[in-house]
């Protein structure tokens, strides 16, 4: 493939509600606690945000890139709703097996385990080969990145370089700690928050290369160009935003499951209400993404990120 437009792709973490549990301070990181059973759960998020994002990507004649985390298929549900992202023809990546918030920090023997287990289980759903990774909470570490490459990954898109988002989140750690009500996320060091903001090669400690898809910040101010924050901007910002975007090399525009659910219409708890996509109703969310996706591809041409990563960027 060649391309003389500047570089977009747009992925959608599927994050299940009891993620954002864990968020919030609602459960342990544990990507498991105690009692916990994936195929007990209500799938809201597969099957009420999912299904809009697979609307919106035909609307616009996008594909995209899904991370799922591979427990979810435990659910017939979940298993249904992925079979419909791969006959869309949209890439499945991977987002873990359980999605500890804590996995950077857990021992080589537990990421390889959380890696490997669920690109087997992915790949065996799909009948496709899951060649990217995402991190939960997209933090990283040297064993991590280790093992991403280890476990036949071509790349990964987990770096987030964006100033604001991780100050916020820094912010958000300490005040649920504060309250007596820990987070499972997890901060990440001021060096991520500068790092590269387009597609690089990350030299490993054991000699290995692998190739970082960082998620998209827009260029110079370096704000978030995510799901999250398209909501908060609202439409007003469209005319702003419209030369920023034209004009940025590399965009990857990510998302996540939850932002196209309707708090109130498709039952989310009142305890997530918190989350910044869940006050905002779903008649007013699903203009924001759509003209935001048809800019993108007016302006950019829009692949998967495995294409990306196969092109070599």
């Amino acid at each position: 493939m060649e391309t003389l437009r500047p570089r977009a792709a747009v992925n959608v973490d599927i994050d299940e509600l009891y993620v954002y549990d864990r968020i919030h301070g609602h459960a342990g990181a544990s990507g498991n606690p105690a009692g916990f059973d994936v195929a007990a759960i209500t799938p809201t998020v597969w099957t009420r945000g999912v299904p809009r994002f697979l609307d919106l990507f035909a609307r616009t004649g996008v594909r995209a890139t899904f991370f799922a985390v591979a427990q979810d298929l435990a659910h017939p549900d979940v298993r249904a709703v992925l079979r419909d992202v791969v006959a869309a023809g949209h890439e499945v990546g991977n987002h873990s097996l359980t999605h500890p918030y804590d996995l950077s920090r857990q021992s080589e023997a537990s990421i390889h385990k959380e890696l490997s287990q669920a690109r087997a289980r992915l790949q065996d759903a799909t009948g496709r080969a899951v060649t990217g990774f995402r991190a939960p909470g997209y933090v990283l570490s040297p064993a991590l990145c280790e093992a991403i490459a280890e476990t036949g990954h071509t790349y990964d898109s987990s770096r987030f370089p964006c100033p604001t988002y991780q100050a916020a989140k820094a912010s958000f750690i300490q005040a649920y700690a504060m309250l007596g009500r820990p987070s499972g996320s997890v901060a990440e060091p001021p060096q991520v928050w500068f790092g590269p903001r387009t597609p690089y090669i990350e030299r490993l400690p054991s000699g290995r290369a692998l190739l970082e898809l960082p998620i998209g910040v827009l260029p110079a101010l370096r704000l978030p160009f995510i799901g999250t924050a398209a909501l908060l901007m609202g439409l007003p910002s469209r005319v702003a935003l419209a030369p920023l975007l034209a004009r940025a090399d590399w965009l990857n525009f990510e998302c996540h499951g939850i932002d196209l659910t309707d708090h109130d219409a498709d039952g989310v708890p009142d305890r997530l209400r918190t989350q910044p996509d869940q006050r905002v109703p779903l008649a007013r969310k699903w203009p924001r993404f759509v003209h935001l996706v048809e800019d993108l591809a007016r302006t950019h041409d829009v692949w998967t990120l495995a294409q990306w990563a196969e092109a070599g960027v």
